[in-house]
């Protein structure tokens, strides 16, 4: 492959651990997020909602972290409701990334050891198995994918969902994605939703680096023909991938 840079659309975070492992391999690369991750604590009805889940968080078994988003919007509010954790909720987080940043508020927790995202959560953790009688509250962003409420329902769970956050997809961005795409060696989605914001044409259609068989799924269905599907979403997962890529 070119040394063009790679493209990378991902929202927008304090601190990227893909983007740091592209620095130290001094991989060229242009971020350009077309996503905006939009807080919802300070607007209403949602950020009364927001904080009477936290306030009742002792009348819930389950609490489930979808996202490092929910965990960096979310921790601070539930540290200063409940210092102690409440000693009869047991924590889950989708991914690595998510619970470490729950162990770094001392909080005890779940997350799947091989498959680190929602299917994975439910297939790998025997306390998700059997839920009769249980109620579960999920921190998540906005809609999003409802195979892990559906499926936790199914297996008999009480859900309440906290929305933290929204993703909103910004044009002004995604106009300056769509003029770079000729400029770049490959694409780099973190999300199927981030593919299909960013809506390139098929005859601009360039090497594809997606995290899941889920998103390669969809790039193909959009007319992707180059496509490398990481292990997982973990950062160093998905540079591995560009690597292999790269390597081609």
């Amino acid at each position: 492959m070119s040394e063009k840079p790679l493209l990378v659309v991902r929202p927008l975070r304090d601190s990227d651990a893909f983007l740091d492992l592209l620095d130290r391999a001094a991989v060229p690369y242009r971020h350009i997020p077309i996503m905006k991750i939009q807080p919802l604590i300070e607007s209403q009805p949602e950020g009364q909602k927001i904080a009477d889940l936290i306030d009742r968080l002792d009348q819930f078994d389950q609490a489930i972290f979808i996202s490092a988003n929910a965990a960096e919007i979310g921790l601070p509010m539930l540290a200063k409701r409940w210092p102690k954790m409440p000693a009869s909720i047991e924590i889950f987080a989708v991914g690595q990334q998510t619970g470490q940043l729950l162990s770094d508020y001392g909080y005890d927790v779940c997350c799947p050891a091989q498959q680190p995202n929602s299917e994975g959560l439910l297939r790998e953790l025997p306390q998700l198995q059997h839920l009769d009688g249980k109620s579960v509250v999920i921190f998540r962003g906005g809609e999003g994918r409802q195979i892990l409420g559906s499926e936790l329902t199914k297996r008999g769970a009480q859900i309440a969902y906290c929305d933290l956050y929204q993703r909103v997809i910004e044009p002004l961005k995604v106009a300056e994605a769509q003029a770079f795409i000729g400029k770049a060696s490959c694409l780099v989605a973190h999300s199927g939703e981030l593919l299909q914001a960013l809506a390139i044409t098929f005859e601009r259609h360039i090497p594809l680096v997606v995290p899941s068989a889920r998103i390669a799924q969809l790039a193909q269905q959009l007319g992707y023909q180059q496509i490398q599907v990481a292990e997982n979403a973990l950062p160093v997962s998905m540079f591995d991938a560009v690597i292999k890529l790269r390597g081609k």
